[in-house]
């Protein structure tokens, strides 16, 4: 029984993995690596709470948004009730009210306006009866 073991023992330190092992390079551990994996761990177990969990940034955000809301709504509808269903609307007056003068001074404001923009694409005589109005 002693030879079977002895060839056992043999058979071991003749096996191919001990060569294997024997070339494999030893690794170097850096030294803060267990510091480095503690902190890993700790970090890894703190429980985080969502951004909006916060009371010291969502509560005042929400209330602030809220007050403006709520005076934007007061200011909108505290106005006196329309006496009549069309009073907030603006309606246009019949063609025949137009005023003309008024259509004719806006519509030399525009000349004007595109005369010293571009004073190329007018005539010496439409800058001078542009100027002279």
């Amino acid at each position: 029984m002693s030879i079977k073991v002895k060839h056992e023992e043999s058979s071991w330190e003749n096996d191919p993995v001990w060569d294997l092992l024997d070339k494999v390079e030893r690794a170097d551990v850096d030294p803060l690596f267990v510091s480095n994996v503690m902190r890993e761990v700790r970090l890894a177990n703190e429980v985080k709470g969502s951004w909006w969990k916060y009371s010291t940034t969502f509560r005042p955000l929400l209330a602030g948004s809220s007050a403006i809301l709520i005076t934007v709504l007061f200011i909108a509808f505290s106005g006196d009730e329309p006496s009549s269903p069309n009073a907030g609307v603006d309606s246009l007056p019949p063609q025949g009210e137009l005023e003309a003068p008024h259509l004719d001074t806006l519509l030399d404001e525009e000349m004007l306006s595109q005369a010293a923009e571009n004073p190329a694409a007018f005539s010496d005589e439409a800058l001078v009866a542009l100027l002279s109005q």
